[in-house]
């Protein structure tokens, strides 16, 4: 069937909202929401036979056709229609328990505007067309699946590996199949536990009495044995768990210890002992400061495979099931993901196939020699000839961590619900919600005028930039991620509160904002995360993303002359006072780089800066609680009251970001459970 030879849907009214299937549009009381193409196909399905109960099972099938069952898109879906109608009490959207959902409104569609036609054919053409109306979304969407080639690779059989009230961070399934080691998470980072899961009689055990802030494991078969890797203030340690014949601990040990690196990925051993990971000393795996390591755990010996590149910056690695290849991903220069090959015994790496500007994850299949990808959404099939394709399962979730054994794909599935909270420095009440979606929504940030709120939500399933008017409520979308990105940075805001700046997978923009209109400006030739507007030209800091180093740039916006005013610091602790000088922290000291100048002295390390328009709040530990600091550029150091100590106590850690009268908060919600999939090969 020709795809052109459908018009456009008509557009109808559900109750007192317009709705636009062209568009994806629904219009209510005023507010325009823009529905992701399977949330407006869903809408209409609905709106076909209003008032009847349409199981979750039969939606599923007409929105997502020859896609693995999951009835977490169903429920996304609806709570985003939801959503869009102004539905918060679900009279228009009803749950029906054990049932499905229905439609509880009157639908009416909008009359077409009369045209003359020249024959009776093309009258009938008409008639055809009008009467397919409702359905054509879903028919788009069953047409594209129809013509995409087949995959080698089917999934189906959706299930659950785990379902406690914990949260799981990242697991290994022994390569016999049976056995999972897993890392669940505690009440804070540090009380993470190591477990291990017997697959056929669903049975789980501890590892280890201790807990740590256990970050990755892997089976060392060699010893019949679990290895993992967990972080402390020296750096990162490195310990194995000897099993027994029914794979139950035996004994513990540290292999160990690095304290020249604070961030490890995750790690593989091969038939050597040889363990390969990557590490860097900036804590994080955004930074481009990252080396390969092979490291011995026989010898104790340590090899640096590849050193940091600033045209190549791996972030997750997986090794091949004959051992002698790992495939590395990572951003190139232009921060577009990128598969490499490393053959270990040559030491020669080549390219695989660039990708695109998202975050993977990746496993081996060691039946057919392939990988399989995950964007924390869609899983990706990438043969050795670099061909990617997408396979039947896609999560609305978050997606990580897959693992393929013995014909069954392992992942980790987390659901997250992120709220936006404030509360008034003058009498300092608990916070509010103010931005509460039921999906993410953080990065918040008042204006310098507080007239204007800017956040990124998920709200349409993929990250996107609102700015509400404080005074009236009214909310606009401004960043609408049409390439579906799925890094979007918080807001910077310019001192006039006329602007701000952005970035989508590390390419920077301006939003100008007009009093009913907006412009986007993209940034060119700028790799990186903005820091800070500069106050006495129209300049911004930027955290290079181009280079190893993170190096903080100065970028004029007039003449885009780049200068680089700081070769390598840790970004998050740096930002520019009312004469744009650049304050710097390290340890419990605050400074004026690039000269002696001591601004105050904590009485422990600083671990976050909290700019403002008049200064700087600053938060370190004492007594093992939480304390806050204010700096302001006109008075110096200003002692903080009785009263904000108290609430600091009680809120510190949900702090986000200060405005001159108001404070901002995020209250976070992350369930995590281990699922698994059926493979199935098409050769």
């Amino acid at each position: 069937m020709d795809l052109q030879a459908i018009k456009p849907c008509k557009r109808l009214y559900i109750n007192e909202c317009l709705i636009d299937p062209n568009t994806g549009e629904v219009m209510v009381n005023g507010h325009s929401y823009i529905l992701e193409p399977k949330v407006m196909a869903l809408l209409l399905i609905l709106a076909e036979r209003p008032h009847y109960v349409f199981s979750a099972e039969y939606l599923f099938e007409r929105v997502w056709p020859r896609s693995v069952y999951s009835p977490n898109s169903v429920r996304r879906n609806i709570a985003l229609l939801r959503q869009a109608l102004s539905d918060n009490d679900k009279s228009v959207i009803k749950t029906h328990p054990k049932r499905g959902y229905s439609l509880a409104a009157d639908v009416q569609k909008e009359q077409p505007v009369q045209k003359q036609v020249k024959n009776k054919q093309a009258g009938a053409n008409v008639a055809i067309l009008t009467a397919a109306g409702l359905c054509c979304v879903c028919l788009c969407v069953w047409l594209y699946d129809s013509v995409m080639s087949k995959p080698t690779i089917q999934l189906s059989n959706l299930s659950p590996v785990t379902a406690s009230d914990e949260s799981e961070r990242y697991m290994q399934v022994g390569a016999e199949g049976r056995f999972m080691a897993y890392i669940q998470n505690g009440q804070s980072s540090s009380q993470r536990r190591l477990l291990m899961k017997d697959l056929i009689t669903k049975q789980s055990w501890q590892l280890s009495e201790e807990m740590h802030e256990y970050t990755y494991l892997a089976w060392d078969t060699n010893n019949h044995a679990v290895v993992y890797s967990y972080n402390s203030p020296q750096g990162v340690t490195f310990g194995r768990v000897l099993l027994n014949s029914q794979t139950k601990p035996v004994s513990n040990e540290v292999l160990f210890a690095r304290r020249d690196i604070r961030w490890n990925s995750l790690f593989h051993i091969d038939n050597k002992q040889n363990l390969y990971y990557l590490a860097n000393f900036n804590a994080s795996e955004h930074s481009r400061n990252v080396s390969l390591y092979q490291h011995n755990l026989i010898s104790g010996k340590i090899i640096e495979l590849l050193a940091p590149r600033d045209d190549f910056k791996p972030y997750k690695l997986a090794l091949s099931p004959d051992h002698q290849r790992l495939a590395l991903i990572g951003f190139d220069e232009q921060s577009i993901s990128e598969v490499q090959l490393y053959k270990i015994k040559t030491h020669q790496i080549s390219e695989l196939t660039k990708i695109d500007h998202n975050w993977h994850f990746m496993t081996w299949l060691a039946d057919q020699d392939v990988l399989l990808l995950s964007n924390g959404s869609q899983v990706k099939l990438l043969t050795l000839t670099g061909k990617v394709s997408d396979l039947n399962f896609k999560s609305y979730n978050f997606l990580i961590y897959p693992q393929g054994v013995k014909n069954k794909l392992y992942f980790i599935e987390g659901q997250s619900d992120q709220d936006i909270l404030t509360s008034q420095l003058d009498v300092l009440v608990t916070p509010k919600k103010i931005i509460d979606s039921n999906t993410v929504d953080k990065g918040a940030a008042f204006s310098p005028s507080e007239q204007y709120m800017a956040y990124v939500s998920m709200k349409s399933g993929v990250p996107q930039l609102f700015v509400q008017d404080i005074a009236s409520g009214r909310e606009r979308l401004v960043f609408e991620n049409s390439d579906k990105a799925l890094s979007l940075a918080s807001p910077v805001w310019d001192h006039d509160s006329k602007r701000f700046a952005s970035a989508v997978n590390n390419m920077p923009f301006i939003v100008h904002l007009q009093e009913s209109t907006f412009t986007i400006e993209f940034i060119p030739d700028v790799i990186g995360l903005p820091k800070a507007w500069v106050r006495l030209s129209n300049a911004l800091l930027f955290i290079d993303k181009k280079t190893h180093s993170d190096r903080i740039v100065k970028v004029d916006l007039d003449t885009q002359q780049n200068t680089v005013v700081i070769g390598s610091v840790l970004p998050s602790n740096v930002l520019l006072d009312n004469q744009d000088r650049i304050l710097s922290a390290a340890g419990g000291r605050i400074t004026v780089f690039g000269s002696d100048h001591t601004l105050l002295t904590a009485p422990s390390a600083i671990t976050q800066i909290y700019p403002t328009p008049a200064g700087f709040y600053y938060r370190y530990d004492y007594n093992m609680k939480p304390e806050i600091g204010f700096y302001s550029f006109e008075r110096g150091e200003i002692e903080l009251s009785d009263k904000f100590r108290a609430f600091c106590h009680d809120y510190c850690g949900q702090i986000t970001s200060f405005s001159n009268n108001y404070i901002l908060l995020s209250k976070k919600a992350w369930v995590s459970d281990i699922l698994s999939l059926d493979i199935t090969t098409n050769i």
